[in-house]
């Protein structure tokens, strides 16, 4: 079956995103993706470039060949209907994200905590940094202006909330149902690991556990929708 536009356009974009700046090696993945193909033909390649321009230009001529036109998560920053200055004081809340390898649900977190007046974002262990091109595309621009702190230990992070007099809490399965849960004024949330959840060192020095209760077969959520529901539900009156 021939590469369809939308193919080498959703191709391209896998690239762009997981490898970010180094232009010169998106091209040459790609390049190498499409001649592996029965039916390689030489328009489909971009060639020996490193210019950014010259790689979305093709991205976005195959977009357009497929009906599609552009995709504006390839180009992060504001958008429609933002507005210059937050709508509401932000709030005493702040999130640790330790080990969370996705760069997309990292980003989601970001934008949801603008969403939700989280006043500072911290990050530690392998977590992607804010400069991740897949972090950028889902955060849409509030990694620019939210306040985060990159922690060589996760533990000194907790240490230094509690200082803080902030309340730690724990989003992790067989905790406290959110529903029972009466939220503190002053808050640090600590979101963990996809697969392996939050580490049992940080646990051990954290106030509260609290769970999403689940009412399907699938035992939790996503963590960065997971974390939508957290953030909506501190925030409820």
């Amino acid at each position: 079956m021939p590469a369809s536009p939308k193919y080498l356009a959703d191709l391209l974009r896998n690239f762009l995103l997981r490898i970010g700046k180094d232009w010169k090696r998106a091209s040459a993945e790609y390049d190498n993706s499409v001649k592996m193909r029965a039916d390689f033909k030489p328009e489909y390649l971009i060639g020996d470039s490193t210019m950014h321009k010259r790689i979305l230009d093709l991205y976005l001529h195959w977009r357009t060949e497929a009906g599609l036109g552009a995709e504006r998560d390839m180009f992060s920053g504001s958008e429609e209907g933002d507005s210059e200055t937050p709508l509401f004081p932000p709030l005493p809340r702040a999130v640790l994200i330790h080990n969370l390898r996705s760069a997309y649900n990292v980003g989601s977190i970001f934008r949801t905590s603008d969403c939700f007046g989280i006043a500072e974002i911290n990050l530690s262990g392998y977590t992607p940094s804010i400069e991740h091109p897949a972090l950028k595309s889902a955060a849409r621009g509030s990694e620019q202006w939210l306040k985060s702190c990159r922690w060589e230990s996760p533990l000194d992070c907790i240490s230094h909330y509690k200082e803080l007099e902030y309340s730690v809490i724990a989003l992790e399965t067989g905790g406290i149902n959110l529903n029972d849960f009466a939220f503190p004024q002053k808050i640090l949330f600590i979101v963990g690991n996809e697969e392996l959840g939050i580490a049992s060192e940080l646990i051990e020095k954290c106030d509260h556990k609290i769970s999403i209760q689940m009412h399907g077969r699938k035992a939790s959520l996503n963590v960065s929708c997971a974390f939508a529901v957290l953030a909506a539900y501190s925030n409820a009156d």
